[in-house]
């Protein structure tokens, strides 16, 4: 194939709207997807953010309350295939943050997401390794 060929076949970007018909085709469990407009790129095309949203207790206060995952990129240039694999990705790191809230090891949440980094470093520092003989 010529250069001048592949040129002409340059990926055309998704509206938000195709990306919204493709958002929209997915469920799981009662996982509310959001497609967020988040600003353009360097071309001038609007990029976007995929938010899950859906209601459960709250870890800490036990009240019902609305939960929002991460924000995961979505390029306008992603394919369909890509779209679904980052929504599936939003939903598998979503279900690890619940387990590791709900996990207990002698009534303690050791596996907890909330965890600040700067109290995880410590620990590498102090070096507390669980380590065989």
């Amino acid at each position: 194939m010529k250069w001048s060929l592949l040129e002409n076949m340059a990926q055309i970007p998704k509206s938000k709207q195709e990306i919204q018909i493709i958002v929209d085709s997915i469920s799981f469990m009662d996982r509310k997807f959001n497609l967020i407009s988040k600003g353009k790129d360097e071309q001038g095309n609007e990029f976007f953010l995929l938010q899950i949203e859906y209601m459960e207790e709250d870890i800490n206060t036990g009240k019902l309350e609305l939960q929002k995952a991460r924000k995961w990129y979505i390029s306008p240039y992603a394919t369909e295939t890509e779209i679904v694999e980052t929504a599936f990705a939003a939903c598998r790191r979503s279900m690890e943050h619940v387990l590791k809230e709900h996990f207990l090891y002698q009534g303690h949440r050791v596996y907890s997401p909330h965890f600040d980094i700067k109290g995880r470093k410590a620990l590498c520092i102090v070096k507390s390794f669980d380590e065989r003989n």
